[in-house]
């Protein structure tokens, strides 16, 4: 007799207000299952994304606690070592990522943006949730917490081609990426906005959903994607990606 396929879980909405009781279910759930099924294969995610009225700089930005996703990390079956925080307003993204774990002394090299250590973020203004391939409203950016100035120790923001794109997105604004960091003993922050000009076909009004995805690369740790089995396409497939709701206060 063939080997029966699990039947598809439902959407799980607002991920993010998930109680905790219900986020120590699933944690139990995964840790039951077979070793063969990966338990976040089986959900789509979409988390609310806060909108704030400032974004940067971020000392008065108004990114709080509200703005912290969850750790999916064993759900995953990844290191929980990443804790990201989203907000948005009309002008575009805020971000905020610590990572711990890791050391000092990232290797982040701007001609060699998408194997540098750093903060790598994938983000869809008209998702579809149906092609396997990215197209022109599909951004990859590499926020690396070293690599740039002159004497290459001050952070830096790239774009980075995502592959198997259909059709390559307008060439990112100069400056359109504000990003701060701060080095640990073992990890890093980042702190970053994302200009509106910067995403190609921002319209949150009349789009108030992203596709979204994030991982951190680390040369001792390797890829940690954020919600989605590190054997996964999802450095290229949009449908592997989570979605963002752009949350009006």
């Amino acid at each position: 007799m063939g080997q029966a396929h699990p039947k598809p879980l439902p959407d799980i909405l607002h991920f993010c207000r998930l109680p905790s009781p219900a986020s120590k279910l699933l944690t139990v759930a995964a840790k039951a299952m077979s070793p063969l099924v990966n338990p976040a294969a089986l959900f789509r995610f979409r988390f609310p994304c806060q909108q704030r009225k400032k974004l940067w700089p971020p000392p008065l930005s108004g990114i709080d606690e509200r703005c912290r996703l969850p750790s999916l990390a064993a759900v995953s079956n990844v290191p929980d070592l990443l804790t990201l925080w989203l907000a948005w307003n009309d002008e575009g993204l805020g971000v905020r990522a610590m990572f711990t774990g890791s050391g000092a002394s990232p290797w982040c090299q701007p001609t060699r943006p998408e194997d540098s250590d750093g903060l790598h973020l994938w983000i869809a203004t008209h998702p579809t949730g149906e092609s396997h391939r990215a197209g022109r409203y599909c951004r990859r950016l590499a926020l690396l917490p070293t690599g740039g100035g002159q004497r290459a120790d001050k952070p830096i923001a790239l774009a980075v081609a995502i592959p198997r794109t259909s059709e390559m997105p307008p060439e990112m604004p100069a400056g359109s990426i504000s990003i701060e960091s701060q080095l640990a003993a073992d990890g890093w922050r980042i702190d970053a906005c994302i200009a509106a000009t910067a995403l190609p076909g921002w319209d949150p009004v009349e789009l108030p959903h992203l596709g979204f995805f994030a991982a951190i690369v680390d040369r001792r740790l390797g890829q940690i994607p954020l919600c989605a089995p590190v054997e996964f396409p999802w450095e290229s497939d949009p449908t592997t990606w989570a979605e963002l709701e752009l949350i009006r206060s």
